[in-house]
């Protein structure tokens, strides 16, 4: 039932189309003008806006009535992100000459993560309607700012989108494949201050503040912490002369936890660990906490990992449920109460100038959500 040529031309046109996040005005209104045409009602929530005011667009809400024996039933939601990632601005794709992929010049990503969870949604809608298909009633989700903390779906309108099971296009591997859990991840950032003085001539009257730093770093546990947890350092910059005692260091890290519990402990061992090297050299700490994405790991008891199973078991595709510790917009939609689960794209090579659309996996990534919406 899916269209080849169909589904990898639209799909190609979406990644010519610019949306690095907060720049998602061109997906948003291509994928207004397509839907409104077809006669759909289509929202834009500006709550999502008013959240994240530097983007040029909120979510896009699209409604789908159901159709035939199954008008009444629950509504699914469809989901997919609208942003890419940089380099994502004037992406020039092509058909590798095997046939088997979609690539790109070389020079940009693809932006597969996420153009293909939009192009097989549109591609669903056009089996649906053309094969007058039974459906359940249909809200389609399209996202902005993922790639910069999933601030689309954290702050979605409640109000706007009534469905309360999802599907989330957007993740790797072949039909089968869901991901069904996830980490809190938590952002540290600050500064220490110590006190600047001649390293020469009175470097006792001074506190260094990357000599705090160094002794806080020592005493962390960092990398991989345990079987849940994982805490790194990204940048400390600490930029004097060397002749000078240096009085403030910069500071970001990251924590994140498959448990709430062991990610707020081991925040606590991080700020501690600052605190305790700044009290011993008279040094001063400040720091900001943030939190922008929230743990999650659906049971198997959850409805949809129950209807997503029992699809696979009619289509004999082996079931693999992955918790992992990146961000997809499942945790946004996860803490506003709807449950979600992420699906593959075909996507490979995610954020790399090397990334590349699987033709076949994409295509029969398609059906699966056809089929999840039909049976």
């Amino acid at each position: 039932m899916i269209n080849k040529d169909r589904a990898i031309n639209k799909f190609m046109e979406l990644v010519q189309i610019d949306s690095v996040s907060l720049n998602e005005k061109g997906v948003a209104d291509y994928l207004t003008r397509h839907f409104s045409e077809l006669g759909y009602e289509v929202v834009e929530d500006k709550k999502s806006n008013e959240a994240v005011p530097k983007s040029n667009s909120g979510n896009i809400i699209v409604r789908i009535p159901g159709v035939g024996s199954m008008a009444n039933n629950d509504i699914i939601i469809l989901e997919a992100q609208m942003d890419t990632v940089e380099p994502g601005n004037g992406v020039k794709p092509s058909i590798s000459a095997d046939g088997k992929y979609v690539v790109s010049d070389g020079t940009t990503i693809l932006g597969a993560d996420d153009k293909a969870g939009i192009a097989q949604i549109i591609e669903v809608e056009a089996v649906l309607r053309e094969q007058e298909l039974d459906h359940p009633p249909l809200e389609f989700l399209f996202t902005i700012s993922e790639e910069i903390g999933i601030l689309g779906a954290f702050n979605i309108d409640t109000d706007l989108v009534k469905g309360k099971m999802a599907y989330v296009i957007d993740g790797g591997g072949n039909p089968g494949t869901a991901i069904i859990g996830g980490p809190d991840f938590y952002d540290i950032a600050g500064t220490i201050t110590g006190k600047a003085s001649h390293a020469g001539v009175a470097p006792e009257k001074g506190i260094s503040s990357i000599q705090v730093m160094g002794e806080a770093i020592s005493n962390m546990k960092l990398l991989k912490v345990d079987e849940d947890t994982t805490t790194n350092i990204g940048r400390v910059i600490c930029d004097y002369p060397s002749n000078v005692v240096p009085e403030v260091t910069r500071f970001e890290l990251e924590v994140r936890s498959l448990s709430n519990e062991k990610g707020k402990a081991q925040c606590d061992h991080v700020i501690g660990a600052l605190q305790k090297a700044a009290d011993k050299y008279g040094a001063k700490l400040d720091y900001t906490l943030g939190q922008s994405l929230h743990a999650y790991h659906h049971s198997d008891d959850n409805p949809v990992i129950k209807s997503y199973k029992a699809m696979c078991e009619r289509h004999n595709l082996e079931y693999n449920g992955m918790v992992v510790r990146g961000g997809t917009d499942v945790s946004g939609l996860t803490f506003n109460g709807i449950d979600a689960i992420c699906l593959a794209t075909g996507g490979e090579f995610a954020h790399e100038l090397s990334e590349r659309l699987v033709i076949d996996s994409f295509l029969e990534n398609t059906q699966q959500v056809l089929w999840l919406v039909t049976e």
